[in-house]
């Protein structure tokens, strides 16, 4: 079986994730039939890290973009999980190529005016595939089916302890301690596209949300810094012409870091197996 040729932008907990996955592909079983031909990060230390942990080192290792034309040449998918400007710097480039994408991070299409069109654009014209995971969050296929009859109401609340949201700008200049937080504590109240912004390390699942429902400025968002809580909370509420829905998830935070939630990898390295697997199940 011939394999697809991945590179990875983005050697932080999730690329790492993925990265593994796909390295230790048929150990696992997980039957992905990939292989890394590059991996691409602005702090080598993060390749350096990644690499020991690889049975097999990728032939391009790089910290920037230069001689990217040739670097995409040697893939057939090109993986983003590293900053929302990765996407334009590395997402538009795959695409013009032909190749088919993964985007991680999400809020880059509500940030950035006109990309989202740009990328739909680009991937129509050269018949190419781009994956969105639905990352740290559950009820996407109920969104997007009940959108095809009519969607009323799109409402995300985001918890998470304090040390989820360390170093985030917002948060500083709003002048919140959050060390000095004993209770629950609303950080922002807004739609997802002002959450993106002031948030980016915390909630692409509301930009995945938008984009499956009711648009950016529909969806609303409340964002609560938690000191009670362990976990990376998610509480999603629907109403349509289809009904109700509710949904609660509970995420362990990444182990290497807390702003993210491990089922954000997981599920990246789902949609990776839907790619190879000839049956989907799903909407």
């Amino acid at each position: 079986m011939v394999k697809t040729r991945v590179g990875v932008v983005g050697c932080g907990s999730i690329g790492s994730e993925i990265c593994k996955a796909i390295d230790s592909d048929e150990a696992t079983g997980l039957d992905l039939g990939m292989e890394l031909k590059f991996l691409i990060d602005t702090n080598p230390a993060n390749v350096d890290r990644l690499c020991k942990s690889l049975t097999k080192t990728p032939d391009i290792l790089k910290s920037d973009n230069t001689g990217l034309d040739r670097v995409l040449d040697t893939v057939d998918l090109v993986i983003e999980c590293a900053s929302q400007a990765a996407v334009r710097e590395f997402i538009i480039p795959a695409l013009k190529k032909g190749k088919e994408v993964m985007i991680l991070s999400v809020g880059a299409l509500l940030c950035e005016s006109g990309l989202f069109e740009e990328i739909e654009k680009i991937a129509k014209e050269k018949g190419c595939k781009v994956h969105i995971p639905s990352g740290a969050v559950a009820g996407i296929d109920g969104l997007k089916s009940g959108a095809i009859g009519g969607i009323h109401k799109v409402e995300l609340t985001t918890k998470k302890p304090p040390s989820g949201f360390e170093g985030n700008r917002y948060v500083k200049g709003q002048g919140i301690d959050l060390l000095s937080i004993k209770k629950a504590e609303t950080l922002f109240m807004g739609h997802a596209k002002e959450a993106v912004k002031y948030f980016p390390e915390n909630v692409n699942v509301a930009a995945s949300l938008s984009i499956a429902g009711i648009g950016s400025e529909a969806t609303k968002v409340k964002i609560v810094a938690d000191p009670s809580t362990k976990k990376n909370v998610h509480e999603i509420v629907v109403k349509g012409e289809f009904g109700k829905f509710f949904v609660c998830i509970e995420n362990e935070p990444s182990i290497t870091n807390p702003k993210t939630s491990y089922l954000a990898a997981l599920s990246a390295i789902a949609t990776l197996k839907s790619i190879s697997y000839p049956i989907r199940v799903g909407t």
